[in-house]
């Protein structure tokens, strides 16, 4: 079963008649929008190196004043050469290599059910690879040649990462590895590619895996990324390299990983502490108050310390352990008129929905199911529907949320929990102040304030009365 759902047919479209001929690509959901290996077609034009040239039949419509013409075979040819090889060995290795395979839920899932092996047709449907080569029997064929990590079997049809190379367990011990030689560096340009980053990269040494950070709802880059070196050394090589520049822009900022995690606190009570200053206009904070202010914040940091920590969102571990993993669905394609309950209502007809991520006047948002692992049965029962999903008179995109994006979700949605909090407390205590204020008047108002507060908290019922008398 596929992780996402994006053929929708709206009877009486215009639209969708016209596209009626276009072929749609097959999403790759098991790749849950993870940043990884990215590498171009091969030139169609032949090298010196040319070992083989392969015919590739495939079908095209053409579409004359409205008809369609019957299917005309077109050839079409890829050049094998050592770079197309070593390109494919290199997707296919990133694919069921340590790193990716540890955090991909769908193709784990895959090689649980045939011994380790997966069909060549699944594996044509990761459209990266089917962009690098779109004939199998190539792809099976460079495998064989030059890959130490897959095993191909007897027919060629099916792949496996070699049981003699199992996946290492995932133990403390490992992740702390794995993390003794990632490193943090940003001020990247925001248009960079992955493709430029990995030969950026591996101009220090070999690269295992290169995260790069997007903004949460734009899946914009942010100039910033996660690299993991295959050997420690080479990390520090690129750590302790001077004025690093990525094609003509410096990196102002290079750390460990666990650097950059350990500063984040810091900077951000240095954000709050603008942000707050901004809100004052530039004015000067009064001493005697910001000693106060400074040994309240004391005190809290003191009483959550005390406290059952909460969720850190910054402390990966933390958040894996209490997220609740294969319960996010994303959507993407709305009307910008739909609004949260139409989606609610939606999603509710086909599984137990806890929370809708969704503004009204935005094309996307995320669904947060109630079980665990209930997305991908969401998912399949949405794909039943007749005509495909629709809102709002539109043909929405669903797919399951899954590896860094699932633990990016999770981040944000604790982080968020945190300022909620964090607001909530700080709208009590104004509340309270502006009640202490108003029951501190002097003269007869401020007295009878205090006698009815009085008698709020300490009476069940109002004082007897006393009969006035009379003058005279």
């Amino acid at each position: 079963m596929r992780s996402d759902s994006h053929v929708c047919v709206a009877n009486g479209s215009k639209k969708m008649a016209e596209a009626g001929t276009e072929k749609i690509p097959d999403t790759e959901s098991q790749e849950a929008n993870v940043s990884e290996i990215k590498t171009e077609t091969s030139a169609s034009q032949p090298t010196k190196d040319v070992e083989t040239v392969v015919g590739n039949g495939n079908s095209k419509e053409v579409e004359d004043n409205g008809d369609i013409d019957k299917k005309e075979n077109v050839k079409k040819e890829i050049v094998v050469d050592e770079n197309l090889k070593a390109k494919i060995v290199k997707q296919i290795e990133y694919y069921f290599g340590d790193m990716n395979l540890s955090k991909d839920r769908f193709l784990k899932e895959q090689v649980q059910l045939d011994d380790g092996w997966v069909p060549s047709e699944r594996m044509m449907k990761f459209n990266r690879l089917n962009s690098i080569c779109s004939d199998w029997d190539v792809i099976a064929q460079a495998l064989r040649e030059s890959s130490e990590l897959m095993e191909v079997y007897e027919d060629g049809t099916k792949i496996r990462r070699s049981p003699s190379k199992p996946l290492p367990g995932d133990s403390k011990e490992r992740r702390d590895a794995v993390t003794a030689r990632t490193i943090y560096a940003n001020r990247f340009p925001l248009d960079a590619k992955l493709d430029d980053l990995m030969l950026f990269f591996e101009s220090f040494g070999p690269v295992e895996h290169i995260f790069m950070k997007r903004d949460f709802h734009k899946h914009t880059f942010k100039g910033s990324v996660f690299t993991t070196f295959k050997n420690k050394e080479d990390a520090e090589k690129f750590l302790n390299d001077v004025a690093t520049t990525f094609i003509d822009t410096k990196l102002e900022v290079k750390q460990w990983k666990t650097d950059y995690f350990k500063s984040k606190p810091e900077k951000k009570k240095e954000a709050a502490k603008k942000r707050s200053a901004d809100k004052m206009g530039g004015a000067e904070e009064d001493p005697d108050q910001k000693d106060v202010k400074e040994s309240k914040e004391k005190k809290d940091d003191n009483d959550k310390k005390g406290k059952a920590e909460e969720i850190d969102a910054d402390d990966e571990e933390k958040v894996k352990q209490q997220m609740t993993r294969g319960a996010v669905l994303h959507i993407s394609g709305m009307n910008q008129e739909t609004d949260r309950e139409e989606v609610r209502r939606l999603f509710l007809k086909h599984g137990d929905v806890s929370w809708v991520d969704f503004d009204k006047g935005v094309t996307e948002g995320y669904i947060r199911l109630k079980e665990p692992n209930s997305a991908a049965r969401t998912l399949e029962s949405l794909q039943k529907m007749e005509g495909g999903v629709v809102l709002h008179g539109a043909c929405v995109h669903i797919r399951v949320v899954e590896g860094d994006e699932e633990l990016q979700y999770w981040q944000k949605m604790y982080r968020d929990i945190a300022e909620r909090k964090i607001l909530k407390k700080e709208g009590l205590l104004k509340h309270r102040a502006g009640q202490n204020r108003k029951n501190r008047g002097g003269g007869r108002m401020g007295k009878r304030g205090r006698r009815n507060d009085r008698y709020d908290r300490d009476h069940d019922a109002p004082p007897p009365k006393v009969a006035r008398a009379d003058d005279d």
